[in-house]
């Protein structure tokens, strides 16, 4: 199949109006990642919860801040899907967030100075945290004692709320001591979610809760940085291997280039950058560097078999021969891709990765053309300046 025949458009000799495209771009990315303070990064890399729930109705983004708001959780992001009574609930990490203690104060008294097992009130604040099979720290307000307290504490009847011990102890707990147990911010939100408010609750299995460390966050952003460094390195060695060094720093630099512009993209629209789009990342550093070597290969077949032609005149005939083919890989990727971009919500990461992959394709194209094959054009030149 043939889109396009006997093309030729000069491409080459439009590489500078192609340099400043590319430039302009990359400046107004680059100063709104410096405006925003960098990339958006999403909990996958700075830590925090994310929540993706659907209701037994519409909410409204005021019934969820209400809700939100009595657990002391403000500043948090919301974003609604009406017609699928889904909303999308996301924080970033803050310190007060890490550990989410439960308290409740012990109202009976074992009695015995050996028992191994404690009764505890049933009805203190979020008792509902609690389950069987949970484990708790008993915490005492004197602290003599509270440094003679050991062993795991393991709830027996989630009905009744009694304590097991692991080891039997001899100290004599007062009305001062407390049973202490820590609760993600994930399950608290959920619980809540589940109880609703006025006429609203979300459904059962309804409720999908992403929670990332802040440590964990940091290691999967070098994880993702060093991901893709290292894939253009490798890269960088096989095309110098497959070609010459010269196709090599021209495909490089159209991957760079690429990865550039769909960063600065994503900061003029704010877009969160989480793992999924490092995926997208790759995938364009893939698919633009296929498309690349396509036209590489071209230009190397034409660079043996038309001996004293002019080599911008090998260049442009290489890309024309090729264009028919970039263009209908171009089109039928686009297409799906601009699908699931516009049958998913706003709010969901497979959303964000076919708005990675919608930008990659265009630019990914673009640069094959008139970034990676002029700069074998300016090499070419240096190299007969050099030996005149």
């Amino acid at each position: 199949m043939q889109l396009l025949s006997d093309t030729k458009f000069d491409f080459i000799n439009k590489h500078r109006t192609g340099f400043l495209f590319s430039a302009v771009l990359i400046a107004i990315g680059i100063t709104f990642l410096i405006v925003n303070g960098g990339p958006n990064f999403g909990i996958d890399f700075r830590g925090g919860v994310k929540i993706e729930a659907k209701f037994n109705r519409a909410v409204t983004e005021a019934e969820l801040e209400t809700m939100l708001t009595e657990l002391n959780y403000e500043d948090v992001k919301i974003q609604l899907e009406p017609n699928e009574n889904k909303a999308f609930i996301s924080m970033g990490h803050r310190p007060e967030f890490q550990e989410q203690f439960i308290s409740m104060p012990i109202l009976a008294d074992p009695g015995d100075a050996t028992a191994t097992s404690l009764q505890v009130s049933s009805t203190a604040e979020k008792v509902h945290l609690l389950t069987a099979g949970d484990t708790v720290e008993l915490v005492d307000g004197n602290e003599q004692r509270r440094n003679e307290i050991s062993g795991v504490k393991h709830i027996a009847e989630a009905s009744a709320i009694q304590l097991t011990f692991v080891n039997e102890f001899g100290i004599d707990l007062t009305e001062n001591a407390t049973i202490q147990t820590q609760a993600s911010v994930g399950s608290i939100l959920t619980e809540a979610l589940l109880a609703g408010g006025d006429g609203w609750h979300a459904e059962s299995e309804g409720v999908n809760v992403t929670e990332v460390g802040p440590s964990v966050g940091r290691d999967l952003k070098w994880s993702a940085l060093w991901s893709v460094l290292s894939s253009i390195a490798i890269l960088l060695v096989y095309i110098s291997w497959r070609f010459e060094f010269r196709f090599a720093i021209g495909a490089i630099a159209a991957l760079v280039h690429d990865v550039l512009i769909t960063l600065g993209i994503f900061a003029i629209l704010a877009k969160e950058i989480n793992l999924p789009t490092v995926a997208a990342f790759l995938t364009i550093i893939g698919y633009s560097l296929n498309d690349t070597i396509v036209v590489f290969d071209r230009i190397r077949e034409n660079g043996q078999s038309l001996k004293g032609v002019e080599y911008i005149e090998v260049l442009n005939r290489s890309i024309n021969q090729s264009l028919s083919r970039t263009v209908i890989t171009s089109l039928t990727t686009l297409f799906v891709v601009l699908v699931i971009f516009t049958l998913s919500s706003p709010g969901e990461e497979i959303n964000t990765f076919a708005l990675a992959l919608i930008v990659g394709v265009l630019i990914g194209t673009y640069s094959s053309v008139f970034i990676a094959s002029p700069i074998l054009h300016i090499w070419q030149q240096r190299e007969q300046k050099a030996k005149a």
